[in-house]
């Protein structure tokens, strides 16, 4: 299997891969899979806010965004994991939609639908080991892991670590690998950090990580650190995100 990592919303197109995996640890994909994990079925992706908040109204599920880090005033709640999990204790949820608009993570599913890319998965740090299992179980020959970085256009750590997890996870499950010199460094930046026991103060020490923690939002810097928490696989079917194994029981 040939291993890439890559960066921001072209790194779609830095090479053609029979499968995607979107890493946006801090926040979307962590988002994500939490979301799916407390029971959301179906996630709407925008990276338009005007069109997320559109399309909230019309379908009357929740809005989870954020613009440059800030919750704006018209979303229901944040792009935040542990808020999606008091979001569902309170409210329940609902028609089993969540909409979403993320500054970095929501541009790259925005774009994989235009360019009407196949196989897109979402991972993050809390799902390393399920997207390992199912990337290595469906046999692709390769995988392009698409790093969101911060505020689109700057390397971020915890991507990088989120793509290095993933690889890690694939190592033990097959050793034919063929990693680019990227895919590489993520490798071992990770199992570094692991070895160290540094994961969570090496992600807030970052820029992101820091921003969060600043602004009073260390909770979810705190439970995007979290390995493998969840056995969830959010991946991108027929414009909108859903389980991997909801999706194969109802295909099969």
């Amino acid at each position: 299997m040939y291993v890439g990592v890559s960066w921001y919303v072209n790194g779609l197109r830095s090479f053609n891969a029979e499968s995607y995996v979107v890493v946006d640890v801090l926040r979307f994909s962590t988002l994500v899979v939490t979301a799916l994990a407390v029971g959301f079925e179906e996630i709407y992706v925008f990276s338009d806010l005007d069109k997320a908040v559109e399309f909230r109204d019309r379908v009357r599920s929740p809005l989870a965004a954020e613009v440059d880090g800030i919750k704006p005033d018209v979303a229901d709640l944040d792009n935040s994991p542990t808020g999606v999990i008091e979001y569902v204790s309170k409210y329940g949820i609902g028609n089993g939609k969540l909409v979403v608009r993320t500054t970095s993570g929501a541009l790259i599913v925005s774009e994989a639908i235009k360019l009407g890319l196949r196989n897109v998965f979402i991972g993050s740090l809390v799902n390393a080991r399920a997207i390992a299992r199912v990337i290595n179980e469906l046999k692709f020959k390769s995988v392009n892991i698409v790093c969101a970085g911060y505020r689109r256009s700057d390397f971020s750590i915890e991507d990088f670590l989120g793509a290095g997890a993933i690889i890690y996870e694939l190592s033990t499950l097959t050793s034919d690998l063929d990693l680019t010199d990227e895919a590489i460094a993520a490798l071992h930046t990770f199992k570094s950090v692991i070895n160290d026991n540094v994961l969570l103060d090496v992600i807030k020490s970052g820029r992101g990580g820091s921003f969060l923690w600043r602004t009073g939002r260390e909770r979810d810097v705190v439970f995007a650190s979290n390995l493998n928490k969840f056995d969830v696989v959010p991946q991108l079917v027929d414009n909108v995100i859903r389980e991997y194994s909801r999706v194969k029981n109802e295909v099969g």
